[in-house]
Formats: structure tokens, sequence, C-alpha cells
């Protein structure tokens, strides 16, 4: 029975990791064939999209550092090959990073706006 938990358990840690993985691998920067160099008005609304869903990223692991918190068993393992690190800490990261990014893509969407007028 012990040993079928912690294979569940490490499935889920698993399924998380790799889902932070994909999710950030999802953020990249428009192609050539989408936006024109000259385009200034398309890059304003690509880099505005990117900052909204940068945002929504960052309170979706706010909920999940919220939950980890009320439930701190979630992110317990026990064992000898058990990771060593804080899921709360983790989420925390995650959020300064989607934060951040979505700031610097702000900063993109200005810029270009700016070359509008």
């Amino acid at each position: 029975m012990m040993i079928s938990k912690q294979w569940i358990q490490r499935g889920v840690l698993c399924g998380l990791l790799l889902g932070g993985v994909v999710g950030c691998s999802m953020v990249s920067n428009p192609s050539v064939s989408q936006v024109a160099p000259t385009d200034h008005a398309g890059l304003v609304a690509w880099y505005d999209n990117e900052a909204a869903q940068l945002r929504q990223k960052a309170k979706d692991m706010e909920i999940m550092q919220q939950r980890y918190i009320k439930e701190p068993h979630l992110s317990h393992m026990e064992g000898r090959n058990a990771p060593k690190f804080n899921m709360v800490q983790h989420c925390n990261n995650l959020i300064g990073t989607y934060t951040k990014a979505a700031e610097e893509a702000d900063d993109l969407s200005r810029g270009h706006r700016s070359m509008l007028k």
C-alpha cells in the first residue's frame, strides 16, 4: 500500500513539473510570418496579449501556492528518495518569473506603442 502511494505522489509531482515546463515553453516571440517588423500595432496587440496570459498564469500559481499553504500534506512526501524542495517556495518563484515576464511584455508593448505615433 505504501509503495503505490509513493508512486502516485511521484506521478503527481512529475505531472506538475511537466505542466510547468510546457507552460513556460508556450511563452515565445511572435513568428516573423505573423508580424512584420514595421507592424507596430500588431506587436502592441501581441505583447498586450502575452502580458495578460502571463498575469493569468501568475494568478493561477498564487491559487496553487495558497492551496499548498492551507494543505501542506499535498507537498509533503516521505521516503528516502523524496524530493527536497518546498512547493510553496517553488510556486512563489514561478509567480515572480511570470510577473517579471508580464512586466517585460508591457515594456515592449509601450515601446512599440510609442513608435505608432
